[in-house]
This record gives structure tokens, C-alpha cells and sequence, in this order.
């Protein structure tokens, strides 16, 4: 006969009503029993030490047959309401796991066969250090010189010492949790465990919250040095224990489950000041130095190929191969201010009751610096995205951080060494720069006056100097040409920021979700921006649109709301020879006793529809600058503000419509090629071409991202910075008839576009 008696498991207290109904109750809910026979058996294992055996011999006694005994005990077992194990816990423990949803037995037998190990990196606390061993300990964690995990208190997540264990851990195929239990936001995780295919390793992590350190990236190249900043160390008892509490806990998971889909490839982070904890995703990047394969970064790019795909025509913002919707889904798990490329998903000043939607996704992280010289100009560059809906707008701007994110040199993609004079189908950058020669005799005085980054002038191109060099697919030519890694990425290497040949610049960048649909925003970018500085350097009237013709429900919206609110709305058709749609939307206060506070942002599509709209949902985005500001402003950009204080329709009088018919958009706007992603690349590279222009692509897509990215250059194409070298920016003009000579450069606008 079996010793090992039944009793009632701790997680349940079992609460008698009568003969007819008993109660059994846990922590967090209740069951009404009315079965007798099992009512009876659970009367007798609470009184008494039975065996199943006993309860079989003595089936009589409960007016029951044996099967029916058999069966109801089979049930309570079920339900957890019965055991036969003996107890291996405290009463009180046993009845916390068993309503975690452990088995105490199973549980047992893990504790008993599966051991950790500690370490420490970095400055921990005696304290800190001995609060955690307590916890495992007491939780029935053991310890061995061979344990089934390692685990890593460290004071900072970046701290030196932890490549060295990452390298071991992978090296002997060692499994290894990292913890911060200190300061106000404690973190705990990811479990790195190499044996796992899609395991993230400390290398992935650490790619991530560089990204995210600025200060430090500044320090250690102003001291030379690649350790961290000191910074102060912050810590309570509270912090350690509620972190502890945590981290013993998914420990337990892991090891009784065999895995843990909250550990796993991600960190916790526990915000003291908020009591909240979240989670943090962190990337396996497949082309990690330590856990991947990084010839998928180092080898010669491959031709690049478009395809036919189906096309979204009616999607918000233009021609997608996806709704915004879809897209979001995807890449959200790239949103963290510690383990993303994308800080935060944000709202910013919405305006009530319109459908004006703003978003902001944090500092444009291809704008960041390891000198003084021109950090400041970036520390309040950020990313945005907006729309008509807020979904379009929400995913704007996640598509835009990324696109950033990509634009960034990642340490490792392939170049060629050589100068310009020796490597063929090398392209000198300044025909894609356009800068003249006046300003780079003048770039000291520039420089030393600007206050934004995009004004630096880079020194003059040394064409003997031997330099990387990007290739760059030429989709007018199907072969690859050549720039300087230095304008095809932000943050190319350099050993003085003040002495470069280009500076970071985002213009033909685009994202999608796939690369024809990226190539295609890009593209209008170049489009759009190349339109804008020929119309405002030099400071052409263009017509105007009815925009009533427009038959579109949101822009009849937007009238009617800029009308109730005292602005303007129009806008203007600054289409060049090549024959895309580009618009400019321009509104101004028509309040007779205050400022004009002009605003002005531009939209450019194969559609011109979509082009319209773009161009009224750009200018959405800086709205919020000047209503129910109180007087002030919702930007602290001084020369925006200039602008807004001093600048009017009487004294920038291409701002203001030509007299006389405007322009029908049922009429006027012919369709160009099919409404498809395909179609409408091939359209934009046959109108450059027809110009003399031609059409190259950086694919900048990120293996650890996966949302596709490019950089597409057609050099001769002006931006709407100040590059005023001769040109498109001079000819144009003259060529649609706008003017009867080219300006000279010093009759270009004085005033240099800045939205």
C-alpha cells in the first residue's frame, strides 16, 4: 500500500455550505461543489490520511460503485483541487506556485536539477549583490560551479567587460541572463541564449543603446577613451527587491519551462517613478559581428531589379503597397527609447476636433556628432510623421526614423579605396552638392554664422586624395557608378567634423515597404525639393489652384477650418520641365492688425491629386507653430521666427498667386502613367532622362530592420538648401519662360528656405 496520502493542494481552502454545497475557494476566484460523492471524498481527505488505495477498499461506504469513485477523484485531480504528492514547499509557497500555474512536484525536481551561477561587472553594491543571492536562495534556487545559467549584476548595460562574457557565452554555447538592479529604472534581461537560432546576443544590444547615448559617444571621443562616462550611483533597497522580485521570477519560468517569450530578446525595464514595468525588444541582428554573418553588410551590393507589384493607389499619402496600417504592425516592435531605432511613437500639439495629425518619433539619430562643432545644431533635429488620418501620420513617422536609422554608417558595408582621378564611373560629389564656388570661398564665414546643419558648406573635393567610395546603381544606365562614402552615409568616419568633403544630408531618402515603393518616395523628394528652390531662389510667381476643383472632402475641410481660424489657405503650382505635379501650400494671417506670419510647405506626386494633398498636409504640420501660441511661438528655431515676425506678401511677393485664372485640377492635370508603384519609377527616371539626367540608388535597406530604405540621387537636381553652383537652378527659369535671363547668384533670394 502507497504511504503518499491525498490531501487538498495549498492553493485551495475548502469551505463546507451543508451536505449539499461545499466551496472551493483560491485567491482568485470560487467553485460551487453539489456533486455528494465528491463532496464526501473531500470531506474525508481533509480529515483524514487517505490513500486512493483506502478510498477504492472502502468504496461501499460512500453508497457509491468503484468506477464513480475512480472517476470523481480523477476529477478533483483535474481541476487541482486534490494531490496525491507530498508537499515539497511551505504551505504558503506551495500555494503561490501551484496558482502561478506550476507544479510543485515538477517545480521541485527543476530546482533540484538545474542550478545558476553569479557574476558581477562593474560597481555592485555588497548589498545589491546579497539581496539577490537571498532571493534565489530562498526561492529554492542552487548554486554550482556548472550551472545551467549564468547570471550577470552589472552596474551599466554598455560596460566593457560584458563583450568578453557575450564572447564566452557564445563561444561555449552558455546561456547567460544580464541584470541592472540599481537606479531608478532597474533592468533585467534579455536571456541570451546562444543554442537559439533567433537569440539576440549582448552585441545586437549594445548596436542599440549606443544609439541612444549620445553624451557618451561625445565623451569618450573628446577623452580618447573607450570606457563610459562615470555617473552617479543611484540606488534604494526598494529598487533592488521589486527588481529582484522580477527577475527571480521569469528566472523560475525559464527554467521550468524550458523557455520564456518575455525574457526572451527582450529587456524589462522598471520604472520606480511610475511603479511600471515594460518591455523592450531587443533585435537579433543578422549581421552582428559576435552572433551573425557579417559579409551580408561587407559584400558588393547586387544590381537592383524592379518588379511589378500590386499598388495601394488609394492609400492616404500616396501610391503603397500596403495600408499604413499593415506597415505599423510590422515594424512597431522597432519603437524603444532603450533598444529601437525608433525612440517613441508621440502625438504632439493635436488640434481639436480637425483632422490635422502630427507625430513625433524622437531625434533624428543620422544627425548625431562626436565634436562640439556642430552637436548643438543637432541635439533638437527629430522625426515626424503627419497625415490626414492619425494612423498615416503615426506610421509616417515611424518610416521616417528608420529611414534615418539606415541612413547612418553601421560600422561595416562594402567600398572601394581609391581617388576620383583613378576609379571609373566615379562621380564628383559636387555635382550632386551643387554648391558654387563663391561658397566655398566664403565657407569660413558661413560656417562660423550658421546655426543650422544643413547650412555648413564641406570643403572643397580633393580629387588626388585616396577616400572609400560607395558603389551606386545607376537604374538609367543598369550599371553601378561610384560616390565617396562620405555623402552616401551620415556619420562616415572622420577625423575632424570641420574639414569634410559632404555633411549628413537625408534628401532622395525614403523608406517603404518595399524597395521600388522607397526609390518611388525619394524620388519625388528630389522632385519636390528641386522645384522648391527654383521657385523660391528665384522668387517666381506661379498660378494658383481652385481648389474647390479638387472635389476632395478633406481639402474643402481644411479651407473651411484655416478660413475659422483667421489664415489663408492656397496654393500653387511650381511644376518644373519635368512635368510632375509639385505644389506649394501657403498660408498666411488675415487678420489686418497683426503679423502675416507666412507658412509655406511643398508636396510633389506622380498623382497630382495625391500632390495637392500632400502639400496641405505638410503645411498641417507647422500650423500648430502659430495658433493658440498666446503670443508666442511653438518653436524656438530663431530664424523661423524671424521669418514669421518680418516677412510679408508686400515683400515676398512670389508667395502670392499670379493675377488672373487658376488652375483646374479636372482639367489641367492630365494622368501620367498607371497608378502603380512600377509604372510611376519608371515614369520619374524616363522624365529626368529626357533631361540629361540620370537616376542612381544607394540601396540602404538594414538587415535587423528589414523595412526597405533608399537614397536615390540624380545629380544636377538642385535641393531647396542654399546650393546656388550653375545649373537647373539658373536655366530653368529661363527654359519655361518664367524669366527672360538667368539671375546672377547674387540676385538669388537672400533668404534661404528653411522649412
Amino acid at each position: 500500500m502507497s504511504d503518499t496520502f491525498y490531501r487538498i493542494k495549498e492553493n485551495y481552502a475548502k469551505v463546507k455550505i451543508d451536505a449539499q454545497y461545499t466551496i472551493m475557494s483560491s485567491e482568485r476566484d470560487s467553485v460551487v461543489l453539489q456533486s455528494p460523492l465528491a463532496i464526501q471524498l473531500l470531506d474525508t481527505i481533509s480529515n483524514t490520511q487517505v490513500t486512493k488505495e483506502i478510498l477504492v477498499a472502502n468504496h461501499q461506504d460512500y453508497n457509491s460503485t468503484l468506477s464513480d469513485i475512480l472517476i470523481t477523484l480523477h476529477q478533483l485531480e483535474t481541476e487541482g483541487y486534490i494531490t496525491e504528492n507530498k508537499p515539497l514547499f511551505t504551505t504558503e509557497q506551495s500555494a503561490y506556485w501551484e496558482e502561478l500555474g506550476y507544479t510543485t512536484q515538477k517545480l521541485a525536481k527543476v530546482f533540484a536539477t538545474k542550478t545558476i551561477g553569479v557574476q558581477t561587472v562593474g560597481t555592485i553594491g555588497t548589498e545589491a549583490l546579497t539581496t539577490f543571492k537571498k532571493a534565489c536562495t530562498d526561492t529554492g534556487l542552487r548554486w554550482s560551479d556548472t550551472p545551467s545559467l549564468i547570471i550577470v549584476l552589472t552596474s551599466d548595460y554598455l560596460h566593457p567587460e560584458l563583450s568578453k562574457i557575450n564572447q564566452s557565452a557564445i563561444k561555449n554555447n552558455t546561456s547567460w541572463l544580464v541584470l541592472k538592479l540599481q537606479g531608478t529604472t532597474p533592468y533585467i534581461g534579455p536571456l541570451m541564449t546562444p543554442s537559439v537560432s533567433d537569440a539576440a546576443c549582448w552585441k545586437c544590444l549594445q548596436h542599440r543603446l549606443v544609439l541612444h547615448d549620445q553624451e557618451n559617444k561625445l565623451y569618450q571621443a573628446l577623452a580618447k577613451t573607450n570606457e563610459s562616462i562615470a555617473r552617479p550611483l543611484v540606488s534604494h533597497p526598494l529598487a533592488q527587491q521589486w527588481a529582484t522580485s522580477v527577475a527571480v521570477s521569469e528566472l523560475v519560468s525559464w527554467l521550468y519551462h524550458g523557455q520564456n517569450e518575455t525574457l526572451k530578446n527582450t529587456v524589462i525595464a522598471l520604472d520606480t517613478k511610475k511603479s511600471e514595468r515594460t518591455l523592450h525588444t531587443v533585435v537579433k541582428r543578422p549581421q552582428c559581428t559576435a552572433c551573425g554573418d557579417s559579409i551580408l553588410v561587407e559584400q558588393h551590393p547586387s544590381p537592383i531589379t524592379l518588379h511589378p507589384q500590386t499598388t495601394v493607389a488609394d492609400n492616404p499619402g500616396g501610391y503603397r503597397t500596403v495600408q499604413p496600417e499593415e506597415t505599423l504592425k510590422r515594424y512597431q516592435h522597432h519603437v524603444s527609447a532603450i533598444t529601437g531605432v525608433v525612440p517613441y511613437l508621440r502625438e504632439y500639439h493635436p488640434v481639436a476636433n480637425v483632422p490635422i495629425y502630427n507625430f513625433g518619433s524622437g531625434k533624428n539619430l543620422a544627425l548625431q556628432s562626436s565634436s562640439l562643432f556642430w552637436l548643438n545644431l543637432h541635439l533638437r533635429s527629430a522625426n515626424g510623421g503627419k497625415g490626414r488620418t492619425a494612423i498615416q501620420a503615426k506610421t509616417g513617422a515611424l518610416c521616417e526614423a528608420i529611414e534615418r536609422y539606415s541612413l547612418m554608417y553601421q560600422g561595416k558595408t562594402y567600398t572601394i579605396s581609391a581617388t576620383y582621378a583613378t576609379l571609373e564611373n566615379a562621380i564628383h560629389p559636387n555635382d550632386c552638392m551643387l554648391y558654387s564656388d563663391a561658397q566655398y570661398l566664403d565657407r569660413e564665414r558661413i560656417n562660423e554664422e550658421s546655426t543650422k546643419f544643413y547650412s555648413l558648406i564641406p570643403i572643397p573635393f580633393d580629387t588626388d586624395t585616396i577616400m572609400d567610395w560607395t558603389p551606386v546603381y545607376s537604374l538609367t544606365e543598369q550599371e553601378f557608378k561610384y560616390l565617396p562614402s562620405c555623402y552616401c552615409y551620415a556619420q562616415y568616419p572622420a577625423t575632424d567634423e570641420k574639414r569634410l568633403y559632404a555633411y549628413p544630408d537625408s534628401n532622395g531618402c525614403a523608406a517603404g515597404n518595399t524597395l521600388e515603393e522607397a526609390i518611388l518616395q525619394g524620388f519625388l523628394e528630389l522632385i519636390e525639393r528641386d522645384a522648391a528652390a527654383i521657385w523660391w531662389y528665384n522668387r517666381i510667381q506661379y498660378q494658383a489652384i481652385d481648389l474647390s476643383t479638387a472635389a476632395n472632402p478633406y481639402i474643402d475641410e481644411m479651407v473651411t477650418y484655416y478660413k475659422s481660424i483667421d489664415r489663408s489657405l492656397y496654393v500653387l503650382d511650381i511644376t518644373t520641365d519635368l512635368n510632375i505635379p509639385v505644389f506649394v501650400a501657403i498660408s498666411h494671417n488675415l487678420d489686418t492688425n497683426g503679423k502675416d506670419q507666412i507658412l509655406y510647405a511643398f508636396g510633389a506626386h506622380i498623382d497630382a491629386h495625391i500632390a495637392l494633398e500632400r502639400a496641405i498636409v505638410e503645411l498641417n504640420q507647422l500650423l500648430p507653430v502659430v495658433i493658440n501660441t498666446k503670443g508666442s511661438y511653438l518653436t524656438t528655431d530663431t530664424i523661423f521666427i524671424d521669418w514669421l515676425n518680418t516677412a510679408t506678401l508686400d515683400n515676398n511677393g512670389y508667395v502670392v498667386p499670379l493675377e488672373g485664372i487658376q488652375k483646374n485640377m479636372q482639367i489641367d492635370y492630365p494622368k501620367l502613367c498607371e497608378a502603380t508603384v512600377y509604372d510611376s519609377v519608371y515614369y520619374c527616371i524616363d522624365s529626368v532622362k529626357k533631361h540629361g539626367l540620370e537616376t542612381l540608388v544607394v540601396d540602404l535597406t538594414q538587415p535587423d530592420v528589414g523595412l526597405s530604405v533608399a537614397k536615390v540621387i540624380v545629380p544636377g537636381l538642385r535641393h531647396f538648401w542654399r546650393r546656388t553652383a550653375p545649373g537647373r537652378l539658373y536655366d530653368v527659369p529661363v527654359k519655361m519662360g518664367k524669366l527672360r535671363q538667368p539671375h546672377a547668384e547674387s540676385q538669388l533670394n537672400p533668404l534661404s528656405i528653411f522649412i
